[in-house]
């Protein structure tokens, strides 16, 4: 833990908008952050208003044409006010490296979080610094919204599917339940959200979520943020102990909430069984059901296959995870389906039979990959089949950031001696990417291999430019996008795709 002295605790809120939904692959199109103190306020010498950044897209992949007309971010667009790549990475990772940083937002952990750790990677930067080094730490106010809801709700105002016209978001047509739309979470409550689907907007209104529920239920806002640590979760689930997680993995007809103990733990994992389900078929399956019960293949989940009540809760992941149980009352428990009589009933079932259980799990858990190649043939996606960077690669990538252009051609054709190899072709493309005057012949020749691999062959899962082209065309003639400002957006997305073309069919 650090000092807070030190080190003194600032909260950045920040958004991505995007060029598709893979945060592996697909590039980050507009960046939004704003810096205030715990009480919410702007910390001075900050953005007050905050700020918003764009980034030049990579010629090797083509941008998702839905994504593009639900932000209204076009390619050109950034590629006209964008910062190289490499820039772009380097001002965020600044920002949330900042000493004593919390970089939240609304479900920043289930994707946004995810893009900056494969931004950095592609940039060689830390791609984890931001969530432990000099006070540095991560959060997510989505898990604590569904726990205001879940423990205690009445002071907010929730709304349903049922209350959402499909005109105005066709999505919510047949839903029904309690919606956790940010867009229609700030409507709602009144908070002011301009532009559901532009960075800076979603910050502001995340800004506005966190002091309603602050104002609102104070206890259970504070409990949360000094509770999100991986130290806090890790000691509220050893020992088996029953403990309260909230998570939308449970449902919404459930209240996004289970009862749970700790199965198996390995470092950061811990597979939690939900008590109130008996655990006593864990000590009745064999290895092999066993494997299909956890790990069931779709042809299996389409036979019936029911798959074992058993979730991994990510330590380091910030979730709602409470050792009292008092958290959730016996009204709520009731209200979501809960039966509380059963829970210690079936605790004692879980430690009676996971000694002979619980070994079986961790053969399977170390098995399960075999046969699966764990480094990606893509080193742009490798980073976590990759390991851990060595120290000395560490020092390479300080020094490939610090070099001009020509000093960078110059270190490539003499060639650097990664102790992992990948690395090499991770630096072909950066300079590709960033400096494509630095690329010799070959080096020019190679890149548009790749372009070619991904636009043309849909290599690594990429969408390829036929692909492409028919999904704007399908837009086109859907009646969704008929006003000028969408038909000018297909206009351009079909222009930058004829664009690519051309690059990697000479």
């Amino acid at each position: 833990m650090h000092n807070p002295n030190e080190f003194p605790a600032t909260f950045y809120w920040y958004d991505y908008e995007s060029f598709g939904l893979d945060p592996k692959r697909s590039g980050p199109s507009q960046f939004a952050g704003r810096r205030t103190d715990l009480s919410f306020n702007p910390v001075a010498g900050e953005e007050g208003e905050g700020e918003v950044f764009y980034c030049k897209p990579s010629h090797d992949r083509l941008p998702s044409p839905e994504s593009c007309l639900l932000t209204g971010i076009t390619p050109q667009q950034c590629e006209a006010e964008g910062l190289k790549e490499k820039d772009f990475a380097e001002k965020v990772w600044e920002r949330l490296n900042t000493p004593g940083t919390v970089s939240l937002g609304y479900n920043t952990l289930g994707f946004d979080d995810e893009v900056n750790r494969f931004l950095f990677w592609r940039n060689f930067l830390d791609p984890y610094t931001h969530s432990y080094a000099k006070g540095c730490s991560r959060w997510d106010i989505f898990p604590l919204v569904c726990a205001c809801w879940a423990l205690r709700g009445d002071t907010i105002k929730w709304p349903q599917w049922e209350e959402i016209d499909p005109a105005e978001y066709p999505k919510a047509a047949g839903r029904s339940g309690v919606c956790f739309k940010l867009e229609f979470l700030t409507k709602w409550n009144g908070i002011e959200h301009s532009h559901a689907h532009d960075a800076l907007s979603d910050v502001e209104a995340t800004i506005g979520m966190a002091k309603l529920i602050a104002e609102h239920e104070p206890r259970l806002w504070k409990w949360a943020f000094e509770n999100r640590d991986t130290r806090t979760v890790l000691k509220a689930v050893e020992g088996r102990k029953p403990v309260v997680w909230v998570s939308p993995r449970f449902g919404v007809k459930r209240g996004c909430t289970g009862i749970v103990a700790c199965f198996h733990q390995e470092k950061n994992d811990c597979w939690m069984w939900d008590l109130t389900e008996d655990p006593t078929v864990l000590g009745e399956l064999t290895a092999e059901e066993f494997r299909r019960r956890m790990f069931p293949t779709a042809e299996e989940r389409k036979a019936g296959v029911e798959r074992l009540p058993l979730r991994l809760l990510k330590a380091n992941a910030a979730p709602f995870v409470c050792a009292d149980r008092r958290v959730l009352s016996p009204s709520r428990a009731e209200r979501h389906g809960i039966d509380l009589s059963v829970i210690d009933e079936n605790l004692a079932k879980l430690k009676d039979v996971s000694p002979r259980a619980e070994s079986a799990f961790a053969e399977l858990l170390a098995g399960r990959f075999e046969g699966i190649p764990q480094v990606s043939s893509d080193p742009d996606a490798s980073l976590y089949s990759s390991g851990f960077s060595s120290k000395d690669d560490k020092k390479r990538f300080q020094e490939i950031r610090a070099a001009k252009p020509l000093e960078l051609k110059a270190m490539a054709e003499a060639g650097i001696p990664f102790d992992d190899p990948q690395f090499s072709e991770l630096l072909l493309r950066y300079r590709a990417r960033n400096f494509p005057e630095t690329l010799s012949e070959d080096d020019q020749e190679r890149w548009t291999e790749l372009c070619h691999r991904r636009l043309v062959e849909g290599a690594d899962g990429s969408l390829t430019l036929e692909e492409y082209f028919e999904l704007i065309d399908q837009a086109g003639a859907s009646g969704q996008y008929d006003d000028d400002a969408h038909q000018d957006i297909l206009g351009a997305l079909y222009e930058w795709g004829e664009m690519l073309g051309e690059s990697v069919s000479s």
